[in-house]
């Protein structure tokens, strides 16, 4: 897989292979990590992540609690999957071939 990923969408991939999340989800696990990100921003990375088909999202049943507006939650893909993989392999290996002075 040749698709590079940027740090952040790395902590997303990370976040959804726990199970699906909406935005403000994602936003407040990124917080728990030292990671800060805006809502706008988040918006533009998940649907990159869907256009290169790292995540999928689906519409929620619309609720009075929300106004009888529609929340879409994204999940990771098996591409995503496989993708998040490699990347943390990757990481562990050069982790591992680190020679501290």
């Amino acid at each position: 897989m040749s698709k590079n990923i940027s740090t952040n969408q790395l902590h997303v991939l990370s976040i959804l292979s726990g199970g699906e999340k909406y935005g403000l989800e994602i936003i407040k696990a990124m917080k728990e990590v030292g990671a800060t990100m805006h809502l706008g921003s988040l918006y533009n990375l998940l649907n990159s992540l869907e256009k290169n088909g790292f995540i999928d999202a689906v519409s929620k049943e619309a609720t009075a609690e929300r106004n009888y507006n529609k929340r879409r939650y994204y999940k990771i893909t098996a591409l995503g999957e496989q993708k998040f993989d490699e990347v943390r392999i990757s990481l562990q290996a050069n982790w591992a071939n680190l020679k501290l002075v």
